[in-house]
C-alpha cells in the first residue's frame, strides 16, 4: 500500500505565507520567497526566472528516494499517459496534459 503524500505547507501555513523558515513576501509590487537561516540572516530571491529555478534546485535537493521528488521517470509516466489521449478530443485533454509535462521537464536538470 501506499503511503499518501502529504501537502507541503498546512492551511494556517498557506494563509501565513510562512513555513519555518521560508516565508513570502511583498516589496512594493514584487514578490520576494525569503529563507532565514539559523542566525536570522535573510536571502530573498524574486522575479519569475529566479523563483522557478529555486523550484528547480529545491526539487534536485530532495533525497532521490523521496517520493515527493520530481524525476524523469514522471516525464516519462506523463509521456505515456499522452499516447493514450485522443488528440482529436475536444476536451483539450492532450494539451493540458501536455502543459503539465512541460512544467514536471522544466525543473529537472538536463539529460
Amino acid at each position: 500500500m501506499t503511503t499518501t503524500i502529504r501537502p507541503a505547507l498546512t492551511p494556517a501555513q498557506w494563509k501565513e505565507h510562512r513555513a519555518g523558515a521560508v516565508f513570502v513576501h511583498v516589496v512594493d509590487d514584487e514578490t520576494h520567497v525569503v529563507v532565514a537561516d539559523p542566525d536570522n540572516q535573510l536571502v530573498s530571491v524574486s522575479g519569475p526566472s529566479e523563483v522557478f529555478a529555486l523550484m528547480a534546485l529545491a526539487n534536485d535537493a530532495l533525497p532521490d528516494d523521496d517520493r515527493r521528488k520530481l524525476t524523469r521517470a514522471d516525464v516519462a509516466l506523463l509521456n505515456a499517459l499522452l499516447v493514450k489521449i485522443d488528440a482529436r478530443e475536444p476536451s483539450g485533454m492532450l494539451a493540458i496534459a501536455e502543459a503539465l509535462r512541460d512544467k514536471v521537464a522544466a525543473l529537472l536538470p538536463p539529460r
